[in-house]
């Protein structure tokens, strides 16, 4: 059986260093040390409409995605993606070699292309109306999709159409430079490791120098959470099966409020009061107040202070003339 857990945590952990528009090119080759395939195409658009917004493909042309939206009427393979969502479908389980070389779609579409065996999956996101759909071909006829294969296509499908949407943002919403530095693992829902960074471990080691190794020395939350532990922040996240555990240590702005860690962030990023104010959607004079709540907090008078505090520099005088 094919081992996928290290596959599955490879992806959420590579996302922060991989480039986000190349990410599902990088993630298909990951997907080949397990499935062997001569070509590949990744799409993602409306279910409703059943075209693509987006599409990554490997060793195809790029008329392919629309010669195969043409398809859609008499895809056999169509009507069984739409009943079983999230399902691995294999051509050869619907039609023989037989009928297949003799069918429509085969003549209009897969013969052009080289395509003899066709292993895909769909999943459908009903809150967004989005579709993405995952396929794998080979060229050669004899080199059918084992069942060990077509097992591990579906979780191997739904981890790539999450980890792709989690690298997208993690790159849409990189944190400033100033940000906390965040380490990640991901853990089954006892603790145990299935792949951890190195600084994580480091992490751990500092605060809870007397830990169990190879699992985590706090008990996970039932459902997705962010809390704070000893000295450490902790975030966790669902990947099905297994949890994404981020940790970082507590900096000085986590005492302040929501809304003074917003005005902290734009004051460190240079903005004026009233520049603040029309972002926020707030009256100066109230970012003025949350400011200077923030510093009473902090210990700070200053906004060169506060941009040293929150930069992790060491502070001169804490005790400014108010820039």
């Amino acid at each position: 059986m094919l081992v996928l857990h290290p596959f599955i945590a490879n992806l959420y952990l590579s996302a922060p260093s991989q480039d986000a528009s190349g990410f599902r090119d990088w993630a298909l080759d990951e997907v080949r040390h397990l499935i062997p395939f001569d070509a590949a195409l990744w799409g993602k658009g409306s279910a409703v409409s059943r075209t693509f917004h987006t599409v990554t493909l490997t060793g195809l042309d790029t008329t392919y995605p629309r010669e195969l939206e043409k398809t859609a009427s008499f895809n056999p393979m169509m009507p069984a993606l739409q009943e079983s969502p999230g399902a691995a479908v294999d051509m050869a389980d619907l039609i023989d070699d037989r009928e297949f070389h003799a069918s429509k779609i085969y003549k209009k579409c897969f013969r052009k292309h080289g395509v003899e065996r066709i292993l895909s999956c769909s999943h459908v996101d009903s809150r967004s109306g989005l579709f993405s759909l995952v396929s794998l071909y080979r060229f050669d006829s004899d080199a059918r999709f084992t069942d060990e294969e077509k097992a591990a296509w579906s979780p191997m499908t739904y981890h790539l159409s999450k980890a792709a949407t989690h690298a997208f943002f993690l790159h849409l919403t990189r944190p400033a430079p100033e940000a906390p530095a965040v380490s990640a693992a991901v853990c089954d829902r006892h603790g145990m490791f299935h792949e951890v960074e190195p600084r994580f471990l480091d992490l751990l080691d500092q605060h809870f120098p007397d830990r169990e190794y190879g699992t985590l020395p706090f008990e996970l939350p039932r459902k997705p959470d962010t809390f704070t532990i000893g000295e450490l922040a902790v975030e966790t996240t669902e990947l099905t099966d297994l949890v994404l555990v981020r940790i970082r240590n507590l900096s000085p702005i986590d005492q302040l409020t929501r809304r003074e860690r917003q005005v902290v962030e734009n004051v460190c990023q240079g903005l004026s009061h009233k520049e603040i104010g029309r972002l926020l959607g707030l009256a100066p004079t109230t970012v003025s107040s949350h400011l200077y709540r923030a510093y009473d907090k902090l210990g700070v008078s200053s906004r060169s202070a506060l941009a040293r505090l929150v930069r992790g520099r060491p502070s001169a005088d804490s005790s400014d003339a108010e820039d």
